[in-house]
C-alpha cells in the first residue's frame, strides 16, 4: 500500500471516529438514565482514543492529517437528533439510532480492511484493532437495548 492510500484511509477513519464521538455526545445530552450515560461516556472516550491513535500513526508515517467529518456521519447525527426530538427523547429510539450508526461504522471499517492488502503494516494492525473495538461496542449496545426492552416490558405489565 502506498503512502497516499494510507493517508486517505487513515484520514477517512479519523473522520468516522470523530462522527462517532459526536453521536455519543449528542446521545448523552438526550438520554437522562445514568447507566446509559456511563455507556455513552465510555464509547465517547473510546472514540477519542481511536482518533488519537490514528493521528499518532499519521505522524509516525509522516503523512498529512486532515480534520474532516463524513457526509454519512453528519447526516446520521442529524437523524439521531431529529429522531430524538420526534420521539419525545424516547430512549429506545435513540438507542436504535445509535446501533444503526455503530453498525455503519463497523461496515466502514470492514470495507477499509477489505481494501488493504494482507501485510504486516501498522495501518492494517490499527484498523483490525479498531474493528474489534467497534464490534465489541455494537454487541454492548445490543445488550443494553435488550436489557432496556426487557425492563420496559416488566414496567408495563
Amino acid at each position: 500500500m502506498d503512502s497516499n492510500e494510507q493517508r486517505q484511509i487513515l484520514n477517512f477513519l479519523y473522520a468516522v471516529c470523530s462522527d462517532r464521538l459526536e453521536q455519543y455526545r449528542n446521545a448523552q445530552d438526550e438520554i437522562k438514565e445514568p447507566h446509559f450515560k456511563e455507556l455513552f461516556s465510555h464509547c465517547e472516550q473510546e472514540s477519542a482514543e481511536m482518533m488519537s491513535e490514528i493521528h499518532q500513526l499519521l505522524e509516525q508515517l509522516g503523512l498529512e492529517w486532515e480534520e474532516q467529518s463524513t457526509l454519512s456521519g453528519d447526516l446520521h447525527n442529524l437523524w439521531i437528533d431529529f429522531r430524538s426530538k420526534l420521539s419525545g427523547h424516547d430512549t429506545k429510539a435513540i438507542l436504535k439510532a445509535l446501533l444503526c450508526a455503530e453498525e455503519a461504522n463497523l461496515a466502514k471499517y470492514a470495507q477499509e480492511c477489505d481494501q488493504i492488502q494482507l501485510s504486516e503494516d501498522s495501518v492494517q494492525t490499527l484498523l483490525l484493532k479498531h474493528y474489534g473495538e467497534l464490534k465489541n461496542a455494537v454487541q454492548r449496545l445490543r445488550d443494553f437495548i435488550e436489557k432496556h426492552e426487557k425492563a420496559t416490558e416488566l414496567h408495563s405489565e
